[in-house]
């Protein structure tokens, strides 16, 4: 077994006790490890919050009272109850923002318009709803600010909502990466369509008015 000790190392060890327990198959291997996961959830400790051994890794800082260390906070955490069921309880505030952003994106498209079918908030493709990753990042942004006061102001690690920051996370890099490489690219892809629209046009009229005056008249192209 491999894991990561509460000082930071990467840890293998045989256990003799479980040598046996092997699986050729990596769906039944998959489906063992989901039943004891599931098995471990309501024991008094409880499943960690998903990643959250990975912060053993950071042995820096030194936080609050007793100058502790990330990796000490998050222990200290995971002691006093902040485990899975903990992690999908604060997931609610952020399934909340989720249905909140889009069915008013839904019910703004609608009013715009739009079909019921093309209004429908699944898809965060900017050409099919281009505002709606937008909204989705300022709403979760005001939530992940919120949850910062709170634990500013509280100074209690309990208050910090792991899920928000996660799909914080997930959609400033969506944001950034729109604002920074796509959305310039698509910007320049747009003037450039204006422009040949335009050229095009123009080309029309030349030709339309050479026809015109040369109706009466042989022209040789030499």
């Amino acid at each position: 077994m491999t894991t990561i000790d509460k000082t930071g190392k990467i840890v293998s060890q045989v256990m003799e006790n479980y040598a046996d327990r092997k699986e050729t198959d990596i769906f039944a291997a998959i489906a063992k490890q989901i039943i004891h996961f599931k098995s471990d959830i309501t024991t008094p400790m409880g499943l960690p919050a998903p990643l959250m051994g990975l912060f053993n890794l950071l042995q820096v800082g030194e936080i609050g009272e007793y100058d502790q260390t990330i990796a000490e906070i998050v222990q200290g955490m995971y002691y006093e109850g902040y485990d899975f069921i903990h992690f999908c309880t604060l997931s609610i505030p952020v399934m909340i923002v989720e249905v909140v952003t889009r069915i008013g994106y839904a019910f703004k498209r609608i009013k715009e318009g739009c079909s019921i079918k093309e209004s429908i908030p699944f898809s965060l493709n900017r050409e099919k709803h281009p505002k709606l990753a937008t909204m989705l990042f300022i709403g979760h942004s005001a939530a992940t600010a919120v949850n910062t006061g709170k634990v500013y102001f509280t100074q209690n690690p309990m208050a910090i909502n792991y899920p928000q920051w996660i799909a914080f996370a997930k959609y400033s890099y969506q944001q950034l990466k729109w604002v920074l490489i796509e959305k310039p690219s698509a910007r320049d892809g747009y003037v450039r369509g204006i422009i040949n629209e335009q050229l095009a046009e123009i080309f029309e009229d030349v030709d339309s008015t050479f026809d015109e005056i040369s109706a009466d008249y042989i022209v040789v192209f030499e």
